[in-house]
């Protein structure tokens, strides 16, 4: 048997071995992308639809602004092929001043929104952010905030505040921006080191009219901010802004208004999940129960087929079946089209009938020319002095020999021998016909002269 000493040496060995390994470990944390799936992986707004569900509010995604959202809904602008229709911005202009609420993304700065020269915001491409600490993030938050409301104070026309036109601006005193910028720090300080280097504070500015939440609320934003400065001395009614730039501004147009989002607004399955984004992206689009949201995505159209099959299904079915008799009658054959005629060599009429119908068809006047010949070759021996005389006399004296049972028109067959140089083919063949018959007259009167 085992001694106790043995035993314990082994138990000793396993002890230093365990303590040897768990010395060398080392235990990092990985971050493991958890990949999308049932309705989150084919909808790319399955986040933002159920955000705008909790709050109340109805989701469309389209690809067209035909038709044009509903009176005071919220049109989110992502297409930049909007306006490939020239009448498109002119009512997009008149279904703002309605009461509609337009989210624009960098108003002016891409070639989608260049048209919008109605739309009094402005806006630069974002500025790379260093790695500030929470706490001094939140500290240069709130001087941005207290320096953006000293900026609107100086771009205020005298004697009128903040706030959208025909209502009265909230303006904080110097002691609610204190507490502001205190429970911004107190917020910093909770999330300590858990901030990413991507995500800031941004909170609403004293412009603000109509906050989306509590006032002195911070949020936590996982998205760049860029530069929006409102034009023609317009005042802002709603401002969103981080130590590292404004996110949002609203201003008034008509009875409705634009916001302008710097550089874009976070409306994937995946930003929204991160930080404050879905409170932000609710706050942007104006949440709220019973408004409807409408999200525009790039231009598109019905395919070519599917709109002939739907606007043009009869001449399309008549165009497929002529092409389909034309492929038909290409394809290869185990015979003849028709019968083929048996072989037999041409009689001597049938020889000439085809030949004359060939000389017909190509040279009109040769036929004529020949067929006069003819006539003439057949009229000189019944007519005496045929050479001293004239066509005319020469007509008159073949009447004469040919007697009643055989005459001939005069008129036509002197007008049919000097048919003129500028006839028709029709004119010709006519002519020719004439010839002919007085040509077969006369042989039946030689005929019959012999035969008595």
């Amino acid at each position: 048997m085992m001694s106790v000493w043995a035993r314990r040496l082994i138990v000793a060995a396993i002890v230093l071995a365990i303590g040897a390994l768990l010395h060398e470990i080392r235990w990092e944390e990985v971050e493991v992308v958890d990949e999308a799936h049932g309705k989150a992986a084919t909808d790319p707004y399955y986040s933002l639809r159920h955000v705008l569900q909790g709050a109340g509010a109805t989701f469309e995604s389209r690809t067209s602004l035909e038709p044009l959202p509903p009176a005071g809904a919220t049109l989110l602008l992502e297409s930049d092929l909007w306006n490939i229709f020239p009448e498109r911005e002119a009512r997009l202009r008149a279904w703002v001043e309605a009461g509609g609420h337009l989210v624009l993304r960098s108003p002016h700065s891409y070639g989608g929104d260049a048209e919008l020269h109605w739309v009094p915001l402005t806006s630069v491409e974002p500025r790379r952010r260093a790695k500030p600490d929470a706490p001094a993030a939140s500290a240069a938050s709130a001087a941005s905030a207290d320096d953006d409301a000293d900026d609107d104070e100086q771009d205020a026309p005298s004697g009128h505040e903040p706030g959208r036109a025909g209502e009265p601006g909230r303006r904080l005193s110097p002691r609610q921006v204190e507490q502001q910028r205190q429970r911004a720090e107190r917020i910093a300080r909770i999330i300590g080191k858990a901030t990413r280097h991507d995500c800031a504070l941004f909170t609403e500015t004293d412009a603000t009219t109509q906050p989306a939440y509590e006032p002195g609320r911070a949020l936590r934003g996982c998205t760049p901010a860029g530069t929006l400065r409102p034009l023609d001395h317009v005042v802002p009614t709603w401002m969103l802004k981080s130590a590292s730039g404004t996110l949002a501004m609203r201003v008034p147009v008509g009875r409705g208004d634009v916001t302008g989002v710097a550089p874009w607004l976070p409306t994937g399955n995946r930003q929204l999940l991160e930080g404050d984004n879905a409170l932000i992206t609710a706050a942007v689009l104006q949440a709220r129960p019973g408004r409807a949201v409408w999200i525009v995505e790039e231009e598109s159209r019905e395919p070519l087929l599917g709109w002939l099959w739907h606007e043009a299904r009869t001449p399309f079915l008549l165009a497929l079946a002529a092409v389909a008799l034309s492929l038909w009658r290409l394809m290869a054959r185990f015979g003849p089209r028709e019968a083929v005629p048996p072989q037999a060599r041409r009689s001597m009429g049938e020889q000439l009938r085809g030949t004359g119908q060939f000389i017909a068809g190509t040279d009109a006047a040769a036929l004529h020319a020949a067929t006069r010949k003819a006539f003439e070759d057949a009229a000189r021996p019944r007519v005496e002095a045929w050479a001293e005389r004239d066509d005319a006399d020469r007509i008159a004296g073949l009447a004469q020999s040919l007697g009643p049972s055989h005459s001939v028109d005069a008129a036509a067959l002197l007008a049919a021998l000097h048919i003129g140089i500028g006839a028709t083919r029709a004119q010709i063949l006519a002519a020719t016909a004439v010839l002919e018959q007085a040509r077969r007259a006369i042989l039946r009167a030689s005929a019959a002269r012999s035969n008595s």
